[in-house]
């Protein structure tokens, strides 16, 4: 009897694989409906057969959509797989054969000229009517990147954004300096 379960099981899955993959362009879900009430064995087999299989539509960005079948104990590793991150630097341009800035840094951050980043908290437009005023508060302040972050965005913009920038009416114009450390402070020569 189990042999002719596990053999029915197979030729189920190698007879609607076709349908499944043309089902799955299609839609977002994936339904065994058709072949199980179709086959001998019936509705009897249908409840234990979802519980071994669980069908998913991959994400992928190309026309052809692969048909991934992924045991339900495997399913959470599965999707706790993080995404990677690509943040990428043109080093050599088509034209000119030089860096290229990344333009997003220099929407989302601020260079001050002793070599911190400054940049808005997240969410700071968002639901304001039921923040407190403290909190309100708090979104419209700057903070600070971490050194890691602040040395891979050195090197995410050219060496025109790393050099002072002379701005009338800069409102960043107390925060440009910080003198009260030594490996920030301003080198001047005494006479």
């Amino acid at each position: 009897m189990l042999r002719f379960l596990c053999g029915s099981v197979l030729r189920v899955r190698s007879s609607g694989l076709n349908y499944l993959t043309s089902l799955s362009s299609r839609t977002g879900s994936v339904s065994m409906t058709p072949f199980l009430d179709k086959h001998p064995i019936g509705n009897t087999f249908q409840k234990s057969f979802y519980s071994l299989l669980q069908f998913q539509k991959p994400n992928v960005t190309h026309n052809q959509i692969p048909l991934t079948i992924i045991p339900g104990n495997l399913q959470a590793a599965a999707a706790s797989k993080p995404l990677q991150i690509c943040r990428s630097v043109t080093k050599f341009s088509l034209i000119k054969g030089k860096r290229k800035t990344v333009k997003a840094v220099l929407k989302r951050f601020k260079r001050l000229d002793w070599g911190g980043w400054i940049r808005t908290r997240t969410g700071r437009h968002k639901k304001m009517f039921r923040k407190s005023n403290a909190l309100k508060r708090r979104l419209r302040q700057h903070i600070f990147v971490n050194a890691t972050q602040a040395h891979l965005l050195d090197k995410m913009v050219t060496s025109f954004w790393r050099r002072p920038k002379y701005w009338i009416d800069d409102p960043y114009t107390p925060y440009h300096r910080r003198d009260e450390y030594f490996a920030t402070k301003r080198k001047e020569f005494k006479v």
